[in-house]
């Protein structure tokens, strides 16, 4: 491999390093081929790597959305760039394609497995999803979402999976035609497949925005008796969900019935605009989501009125509570990390972004949350932990849980926390405590119980290969570096307790930093 990555790194331009000529990037392709024909692996591993060398040839030979493909262009062109560009977008697409083949047949053996296991009909496969996650590194939601579409193309819709094979659709279109056909039949989706196979032409262009209003009006056309009932459902899914963002920001997102949710954006911009001409300094989408706001926590647009009590918890050193120093965090229930002086500028009435009003000597609105302050440890950011003898987790003990963990803990999950779970179960000796109790939402939890699924913990730093593996439940006070998962049929992930990194490891760096050759001062 030393000849390819010597070509790579020279056809890349970078650098004033001489081009080889077409001699040396013969012999890089030749020293790949030579590798991929001396892989000892099964016929069934052999063939699936030829199907990823033919797809990669094709995607750089036959590449559709530029004029020339990348054999026909000059070095160094833009042409060569574009070339380059597409074909690793046609990659991906035939890539994508491979990949749903085979969630569909991974699946299957699953399910296979544990029909000969004697598992009970119903449950036969159902963990699929779970194991399928862990294994391409993505939440077990988002692996449910992608195993459904993959089971739609490959079952009902195999115009759309050649298409999406030979690039001559994307991936992103190619998931928002499986996805927009969620509530739709069978037929539905063969008869959709089938136009799709007649005029491949109809996609090119389309955004996802365009293509799922076009997949619903054929639904609608194709599928009018089950509008009502498709209404319904998808009524009844209505939700809010909340989405942490940089800088102690957050998003929070409502699917809501079209119609509502036009009332409602139209009463917040009305609002927005009468504070405008009150005198409100704030821009309209700002004064649009404080008026979102009061009406949730105060039922009424009166910014000074007392709304109901709030619980919100927040984790936060005694230093960082009273200090000045902006370089440490909090941590606020629900949402995570966020500077430490929002905290405190928020209790003292001066959130960020607050614009004082004329004549205003005190806040501009009362804080009506009570804040419960839990202080933690200001060199290791762990709370103090509590013990249970119980076999289920007292209400104190699992809403602390809750406030460290703070999303599910399931490797690549980021769900809201449900349950509190014995990483290490209680039949197994596991103990009703802080250091072995682990948050988890309700689906991963269930799941976990589905098969053999086992945590084991991890001492040491999680990313270094000094890491080892414990088979025995940790002390009760101190939760370990990480829980090792693995599935029922070999799946692996780690999910590291927080915090990722402790103050003491961070001034710990720091300092190494600072007394290394060349760091210092001038």
């Amino acid at each position: 491999m030393d000849e390819f990555r010597s070509a790579h790194s020279s056809h890349t331009g970078d650098g004033d390093a001489p081009r080889p000529g077409g001699g040396a990037r013969q012999d890089a392709l030749t020293a790949v081929a030579e590798r991929l024909a001396g892989v000892e692996a099964s016929d069934s591993a052999r063939l699936l790597l030829a199907e990823v060398t033919a797809a990669v040839v094709t995607a750089f030979t036959t590449t559709s959305s530029v004029r020339d493909p990348l054999p026909d262009t000059a070095p160094d062109s833009p042409a060569e760039g574009l070339a380059v560009v597409a074909g690793i977008d046609h990659l991906s697409a035939a890539l994508s394609a491979l990949d749903a083949r085979w969630q569909v047949a991974t699946q299957q053996r699953i399910h296979h497995t544990d029909r000969e296991a004697g598992v009970p009909a119903r449950s036969q496969g159902k963990g699929a999803a779970q194991e399928i996650a862990l294994a391409r590194r993505i939440s077990p939601a988002a692996s449910s979402f992608s195993l459904a579409a993959a089971r739609r193309m490959v079952r009902s819709m195999p115009e759309l999976l050649d298409a999406l094979q030979t690039g001559a659709v994307t991936t992103l279109q190619a998931q928002t035609v499986a996805r927009s056909l969620d509530a739709a039949s069978p037929e539905t989706c063969g008869e959709i497949d089938r136009m799709i196979g007649e005029h491949p032409e109809a996609l090119h262009g389309k955004s996802r925005g365009r293509l799922r209003s076009d997949i619903q009006q054929l639904i609608q056309q194709l599928e009018p008796g089950t509008s009502r009932a498709r209404a319904e459902r998808a009524a009844r899914a209505r939700h809010v969900t909340m989405t942490p963002l940089a800088d102690g920001m957050a998003r929070v997102s409502a699917v809501l019935r079209a119609i509502e949710a036009t009332a409602m954006m139209k009463t917040l911009h009305t609002r927005a605009e009468a504070a405008r001409a009150a005198g409100a300094k704030d821009s309209v989408p700002a004064l649009e989501a404080d008026a979102l706001v009061d009406a949730v926590l105060t039922g009424t647009d009166d910014q000074h009125s007392a709304g109901p009590g709030l619980d919100v918890g927040i984790v936060i050193t005694d230093t960082a509570l009273l200090d000045r120093d902006d370089g440490q965090c909090a941590k606020l229930e629900g949402y995570g990390a966020l500077p430490a002086h929002i905290v405190s500028d928020t209790l003292l009435g001066r959130p960020p972004g607050h614009l004082p009003r004329r004549g205003e000597a005190h806040p501009d609105r009362e804080v009506s949350a009570v804040f419960r302050r839990l202080y933690s440890c200001p060199s290791s950011g762990q709370l103090v932990a509590m013990e249970s003898r119980a076999r289920a987790f007292t209400t104190g003990l699992a809403r602390m849980i809750r406030w460290r963990d703070e999303t599910c803990r399931t490797p690549w999950c980021n769900a809201r926390i449900r349950h509190t779970d014995h990483a290490t179960p209680a039949h197994a000796g596991g103990t009703t405590s802080y250091a072995n109790g682990q948050g988890l939402c309700a689906r991963c939890n269930y799941l976990k119980e589905h098969g053999l699924w086992t945590l084991a913990p991890l001492t040491g730093d999680p990313a270094s290969e000094a890491t080892t593996n414990s088979d025995e439940t940790p002390p009760s006070t101190t939760p370990p570096a990480a829980w090792r998962w693995t599935s029922p049929h070999g799946a692996r992930g780690t999910s590291t307790t927080p915090p990722l990194f402790t103050n003491r490891s961070r001034r710990s760096r720091a300092t190494r930093h600072h007394d290394s050759p060349g760091n210092d001062p001038p």
